[in-house]
């Protein structure tokens, strides 16, 4: 495995810190969030890209299975994985054809320049399906291709899969992002309905596709419906499809997509700024998940793809932005947050020329620059939150309020009782700055127990990439096929006294304590 330097740059000044006093409920405060599923944290994977995930069974990807392992060895839980996106919606499926996927514009299928990429003309083979048997421990949200607006070949799609995924299969999703069905443009040829297609013609879509579908499928509600983008705005919500009828008796879940920011855009502006993660999320979601709470209880809200940025026109990947130590930091901040919100679960987004996934499982290019299979920032962040979930029982999610602009903090508890708390160092530190490195001391106060153990997500600075970041002093890497290597030691262990401790949080930076 290669070695890397993460030492941070030798600094002649001391580091400018400043004090914040957090005070831990001892109860499970009000505004913590209702009890979770050790399976909160999910992955998405784009169709396109799924072998290159998995592999084939003859040559499975080792690094990707590993990776995929991590969640389910940390939190004892099934990871639910959403397979689909626009490639998928644009699927047809040949049983007899031979490759696992083809299309016929395949300088279209590899660019990322524009939507025409993600709407190439894919034809999948029934090796494609492969895929589902390589992976264990997992339920699969699965996305079946409405865009194309041919019933009879996704019936044939739904059956084959089903036969491979037997009772892995979680729901069966059908479309993606029909809110932009209309909306593409008819000058990139992508139109997947007419400029009149509203909500209403979704759900009779929905309603007779799923009935037909579902006389393959065992008893009872099997789909996850809507699927909506990260644009969707009015008439496009629940509440408009419901009222036009959207079959309740076979939805089992609803989802809709979410990315903060773009490439070319701010780090500390976007992702680096809680208010930010806050106010856009409440904008999303709040409402669209308290109408179903109060009209559709049993019917979940999912966050079923989500990512810290989109691209941009330049199709130019902005690695600062997406993958590095920041991006980590902002997965943490803003999956924890969902979970106040109420969110039944939210699933990271991969694929092979995105840069915000969490690894990119084969050797790829992006922007005419060959890049190795890697893990990237993202992936951070996303451990950092299994570790807080870990294999605890009736866990709840509070946020805590620091009196500090840049420091947020987050308590779980099990059973009704404190185990872990979060914080998080939303301060943008570079070494290009040319400063010392910021500090903040917390002062924890209303704690029970002797000691805390403290494990730190960090790296040289809040740009670091994925090869200078470390989580409680571990890295995954493809050198090291998936597997965490230990490369530094920075674990600390605290004592606690009259019930207060003093943790030390550096700029850039996420500690997570174990009470």
């Amino acid at each position: 495995m290669k070695a890397y330097n993460l030492a941070v740059p030798l600094l002649l000044s001391a580091p400018p810190s400043r004090g914040a006093t957090i005070e831990i409920p001892k109860n499970v405060p009000r505004n913590a969030s209702e009890i979770l599923d050790r399976s909160y944290l999910g992955l998405a994977i784009e169709g396109r890209d799924f072998t290159n995930y998995t592999g084939s069974a003859n040559a499975p990807n080792r690094f990707s299975l590993n990776m995929f392992a991590t969640f389910y060895n940390i939190t004892g839980a099934e990871t639910y994985i959403r397979l689909g996106g626009t490639t998928t919606d644009n699927f047809l499926y040949d049983p007899n054809q031979a490759e696992a996927i083809t299309t016929v514009q395949p300088e279209l299928a590899n660019s990322e320049r524009s939507e025409r990429g993600l709407h190439a003309p894919f034809t999948i083979g029934k090796s494609w399906l492969e895929g589902l048997t390589i992976v264990p421990n997992v339920k699969w949200d699965f996305q079946l291709p409405l865009a194309r607006n041919n019933l009879s070949n996704t019936v044939l799609f739904a059956r084959d899969s089903l036969t491979i995924m037997g009772n892995s299969l979680n729901t069966f999703e059908l479309g993606n992002e029909p809110d932009l069905y209309n909306a593409t443009g008819p000058e990139e040829g992508v139109n997947d309905r007419p400029d009149s297609y509203r909500p209403k013609n979704y759900v009779e879509e929905y309603n007779q596709w799923t009935e037909t579908i579902a006389r393959d499928l065992p008893d009872g509600p099997q789909f996850q419906a809507l699927a909506l983008s990260n644009f969707a705005a009015d008439p496009w919500s629940e509440e408009t499809a419901f009222n036009a009828g959207l079959s309740k008796e076979r939805t089992k879940t609803v989802s809709e997509h979410y990315y903060q920011s773009r490439s070319g855009r701010s780090l500390q502006g976007t992702l680096m700024n809680h208010r930010e993660t806050v106010s856009q999320s409440d904008r999303r979601f709040k409402d669209r998940i308290q109408y179903m709470k109060r009209a559709h209880p049993d019917i979940p809200f999912v966050i079923g793809e989500a990512a810290a940025s989109l691209g941009n026109e330049s199709g130019i990947p902005d690695f600062d932005l997406a993958a590095s130590l920041g991006t980590a930091l902002w997965t943490i901040d803003w999956i924890l947050y969902t979970m106040t919100l109420g969110a039944k679960r939210v699933n990271m987004q991969l694929g092979t020329k995105f840069p915000f996934s969490p690894w990119q499982p084969i050797e790829t290019t992006l922007n005419n620059q060959r890049r190795p299979a890697q893990t990237l920032g993202s992936f951070y962040g996303n451990v950092f939150v299994a570790e807080l979930i870990g294999r605890q029982r009736d866990l709840q999610v509070a946020e805590f309020g620091s009196g500090d602009q840049d420091v947020v903090g987050y308590g779980a508890y099990s059973l009704g009782t404190l185990t872990k708390i979060a914080l998080v160092d939303l301060q943008l530190w570079r070494r290009s700055f040319m400063t010392p490195r910021p500090n903040v001391t917390i002062t924890l106060t209303g704690l029970e127990g002797q000691q805390v153990t403290v494990e730190k997500l960090t790296g040289p600075d809040g740009g670091a990439q994925a090869e200078e970041i470390t989580w409680g002093g571990r890295q995954w890497t493809a050198q090291s096929d998936g597997l965490p290597v230990v490369v530094k030691s920075d674990t600390e262990r605290l004592k606690v006294v009259g019930g207060s401790v003093d943790v030390v949080i550096q700029a850039s930076e996420a500690l997570l304590l174990s009470v």
